[in-house]
């Protein structure tokens, strides 16, 4: 009998425990659901407003004071001094997004970088644990969900034990991305979430969708089969008892 009264407190204790964990907790499932289900009807192009508001750069007056040197100045949109590896170049943007450097005085075309500077940006820019650059490669098309341009660009592989790479703009010598297992992992369990297992930037798929409206009426209902299940407070017994 002891043994059995046990069991049955542990069997009430249980069931309580796991109602009011499964009501903390099915909240925010609830919520994760449903804002998962809301993000995947809306567009991303209208929550950023590209659809009204355009990011194209604007191009520099016909009077603007630029390098002599400078042959073709119906399309810049910038012309900037700045340094690289040391050196001081003079990087021109044009409006479809290309990038060259040129050296100041004589304007000489820098770019693209060559792969010893890719390597000395790549050194200059690594202030963690002593390491070296073990690899550079240029690549010219999309590297899995890593990397997917400005290309070309130099990727450079760091020697240390998280496997870090930085992608460099060949033309524009800047440091573009940096990737390591920490965000590959990252970026694995990012597609895991939004169902994306391919290109990770979908939030609007079918599947994540359906899983989300799905999610919802799972949740929903759960809390309905809750509510059904938590103790009622029966007015009229307890005045009948009360004897008011």
């Amino acid at each position: 009998m002891a043994s059995r009264s046990l069991k049955l407190r542990l069997h009430v204790f249980s069931s309580k425990l796991h109602k009011w964990l499964a009501l903390l907790i099915g909240a925010q499932v609830l919520l994760w659901m449903g804002t998962g289900a809301l993000m995947s009807f809306l567009d991303l192009e209208e929550v950023r407003s590209e659809h009204i508001v355009s990011r194209a750069a604007q191009i520099l007056p016909a009077r603007a004071e630029l390098p002599e040197w400078l042959e073709r100045q119906d399309d810049v949109v910038s012309v900037a001094t700045r340094a690289l590896d040391g050196k001081v170049v003079t990087e021109v943007r044009r409006a479809d997004g290309g990038v060259t450097l040129h050296d100041p005085h004589s304007g000489r075309l820098l770019s693209p970088i060559s792969a010893a500077t890719a390597r000395a940006i790549a050194r200059r820019a690594w202030i963690g644990p002593e390491t070296s650059v073990n690899a550079a490669r240029l690549v010219e098309r999309d590297v899995g969900t890593e990397f997917r341009g400005p290309f070309p660009a130099w990727q450079i592989t760091y020697d240390d034990r998280d496997a870090t790479r930085v992608y460099i703009g060949a033309s524009s010598g800047t440091i573009l991305s940096a990737r390591s297992d920490t965000w590959r992992l990252f970026d694995f369990i990012w597609g895991l979430h939004i169902m994306d297992w391919t290109q990770r930037d979908r939030i609007n798929s079918w599947w994540l969708l359906l899983f989300g409206i799905a999610g919802t009426f799972i949740a929903l209902s759960g809390f309905v089969l809750l509510a059904n299940r938590l103790p009622r407070i029966r007015w009229l017994s307890w005045k009948r008892k009360s004897g008011s």
